[in-house]
């Protein structure tokens, strides 16, 4: 009796894709300086999602044409 995992083992190898030799990842964040936080680069986010930190002030209100 053959051993049935072998072949799927075998089968698997043979069919792998070959992602290349690229092993690092890199994001586009910053930290939040109070609770450490990621939160995305270049962004106009003004305060942190997760404990409500000011990252900047904006003393005008922006109107919008419409």
């Amino acid at each position: 009796m053959s051993n049935p995992f072998k072949k799927i083992v075998k089968n698997a190898n043979e069919t792998q894709k070959d992602w290349g030799t690229n092993t690092t990842s890199e994001t586009s964040s910053r930290k939040c300086e109070n609770c450490g936080a990621a939160r995305p680069k270049d962004t106009n986010l003004t305060t942190c999602d997760y404990c409500d930190f000011k990252f900047m002030d904006i003393d005008n209100e922006i109107k919008t044409d419409i």
